[in-house]
């Protein structure tokens, strides 16, 4: 039996429709990208954020950065518009980026990756999910992915990703492991042969082979590499899995720009 594709498109349809209701009805956002186009990951990701919020209609200020000064400048700007949104693409490749992200409003946080929004993940607020995490849940839910006392492996533990993904699926009641690149291979592999859900989020591949997944498992991939596909670079013989390009991805942006709206707004319906 072929695996299930775990597409992002139909979910993207559905959470774009909200978007569009959002504007319809009066909301507007000024999108402030932060990006550092020394960093193809950073770069890329932040081409498709613009195009997706031009094709809404929203106004964008792509800001190119190369050093703190001028994160901490775009950050201002962004803070002080009543209607700015901050979107930060990572790497910056500024040493101290963390500190940085911290001077971003709650409001202002698009992606969530200020504490303050993690913690209000940590404390069940899923609304605060950042834009991957958030393009997860919507997957599992829109599949009706059963989470429920299954072994779910997440190969990655970044504050944005990883963390953010294992918070939402300890809510829906998994068993959670998390491994990450300073645990051996060898590890890696023995809790993949034994998990039913498998979470790629490490930004890097080569930690899974075929033969480390079991035929039951469910794969989501959220990496991205330069050659076009993601962490796992394979098909797998499984029961689902999400391709790449085409599931986590598309959808990510969208969550992205919701984030913008919900955090500026409220919740809409």
């Amino acid at each position: 039996m072929e695996p299930q594709l775990l597409l992002g498109k139909p979910v993207k349809e559905l959470l774009v429709g909200k978007i569009n209701r959002r504007i319809s009805s009066g909301q507007k956002i000024k999108a402030y990208i932060i990006y550092n186009d020394a960093s193809f990951e950073a770069d890329a990701y932040h081409k498709q954020i613009a195009k997706q919020l031009i094709k809404l209609g929203q106004e964008v200020k792509e800001i190119n950065i190369s050093n703190s000064s001028d994160v901490i400048d775009a950050i201002n700007k962004g803070n002080y518009d009543p209607i700015g949104s901050i979107i930060i693409c990572r790497p910056l490749l500024v040493d101290n980026e963390k500190d940085l992200i911290e001077l971003v409003d709650e409001k202002k946080d698009a992606d969530s990756l200020t504490y303050s929004s993690l913690g209000r993940v940590v404390k069940g607020n899923l609304k605060y999910l950042s834009g991957t995490s958030a393009s997860v849940k919507n997957i599992v839910d829109y599949y009706q992915i059963p989470v429920k006392g299954k072994r779910v492996l997440i190969v990655g533990r970044s504050l944005s990703v990883g963390l953010p993904i294992s918070q939402f699926l300890l809510q829906y009641h998994g068993l959670i492991s998390i491994v990450h690149t300073r645990i051996t291979k060898e590890d890696i592999k023995l809790q993949a042969k034994n998990s039913d859900i498998i979470v790629l989020a490490a930004g890097t591949r080569g930690l899974i082979s075929e033969d480390d997944i079991s035929p039951d498992a469910t794969i989501i991939d959220c990496g991205y590499q330069e050659d076009g596909g993601g962490d796992l670079g394979f098909v797998p013989k499984c029961k689902a899995y999400t391709p790449v390009p085409g599931g986590v991805g598309p959808l990510t942006i969208s969550c992205l720009i919701e984030n913008c709206f919900y955090k500026l707004y409220g919740d809409f319906e």
